[in-house]
């Protein structure tokens, strides 16, 4: 897990006598993650999921809870915050900003074509939702690439092999990651670790922290990367195929868009490799997480060969004219 704040009983207390949810009784770390400290939080009524916000500021925070407020109005199949005594979404805490949740029963799914298929309608129908106004851009685009780079030149990772390719793609990619494509409300970080399935049924699509206005294709390239693969990095094509064709049923992707998907998947995988770079090399230094941006560039290398060899695009396409 992302263990950047732990809690001490009198701490866990505190938080809990906020909530109209009994006493505390057990809190446990949650395995998985990236950007926050993750608990599962046990009292006398209950059990709860504990986030502590350690990557967002206030205001941050605020148009999180905007868009939350904004999907439940259309009744989008996600997790919505339990609201204090005092009716409010979070608390603000010395340490950071606490946000607690139901605790859905579930696991996180396989790659397979069901829950492709089913993750395809899900992206289509939020796509369909009109955004609200303020929302940030991708936040692991562009928009901060290029002030890393100036972050980094004066570190010993000025010259790092993955910093100098980052330079060279994007300066490559730039007319296609520009171009006028469909815009709109994005997730920003579907993997399958941010979806909860009971047995072959999706029970939601979570953390929208990442939840941003942009180029509609982003999310599309972010799911095939972060949904389709194994857990080596190996590619199921059958399962890419279900989530284009569930996805394209309910939003038709135009004929500039699947011309720039393959740019956009691999657009996608470079911002997470971008992002744990970052992150567990200059950020907050891990190593044993300070190559797992290599993961992501296995997978982009994966769809391309994909492409070369088994023409998984161009098949698809052709199945649909």
């Amino acid at each position: 897990m992302a263990r950047y704040t732990t809690l001490s009983p009198t701490e866990v207390a505190h938080i809990v006598a906020k909530y109209p949810i009994g006493a505390p009784m057990k809190l446990e770390e949650i395995a998985g993650g990236f950007g926050n400290s993750n608990f599962k939080l046990t009292t006398t009524t209950g059990e709860f999921l504990l986030k502590i916000c350690d990557e967002k500021d206030s205001t941050e925070l605020d148009m999180q809870i905007a868009l939350l407020q904004h999907l439940h109005e259309h009744a989008y199949p996600t997790v919505y915050p339990i609201l204090t005594k005092d009716q409010k979404p979070l608390t603000h805490e010395t340490f950071g900003s606490v946000m607690l949740y139901p605790f859905l029963q579930g696991e996180q799914p396989q790659p397979s074509p069901n829950t492709l298929t089913q993750l395809g309608e899900a992206l289509a129908k939020l796509h369909r939702i009109p955004p609200i106004s303020g929302l940030p851009r991708f936040a692991m685009g562009i928009s901060q690439m290029i002030p890393f780079f100036k972050e980094v030149q004066d570190t010993q990772f000025a010259k790092h092999p993955f910093v100098e390719s980052l330079k060279s793609e994007l300066e490559s990619m730039e007319p296609q990651l520009t171009a006028a494509l469909p815009t709109g409300l994005l997730h920003g970080d579907l993997f399958l670790d941010n979806t909860l399935f009971n047995g072959n049924e999706m029970v939601a699509i979570l953390d929208f922290e990442e939840g941003c206005y942009d180029t509609l294709l982003i999310d599309v390239g972010m799911t095939l990367i972060g949904c389709c693969y194994t857990s080596r990095h190996q590619l199921n094509f059958k399962a890419a195929h279900r989530f284009l064709d569930a996805y394209n049923a309910l939003r038709p992707l135009t004929k500039s868009e699947w011309q720039s998907l393959d740019c956009f998947i691999h657009y996608a995988a470079l911002s997470i490799a971008f992002w744990r770079f970052r992150q567990f090399n200059l950020r907050r230094p891990d190593p044993a997480r300070a190559d797992t941006y290599q993961e992501m560039m296995t997978r982009s290398e994966q769809w391309k060969t994909a492409n070369r060899d088994k023409h998984i695009k161009t098949d698809f396409i052709n199945s649909k004219s």
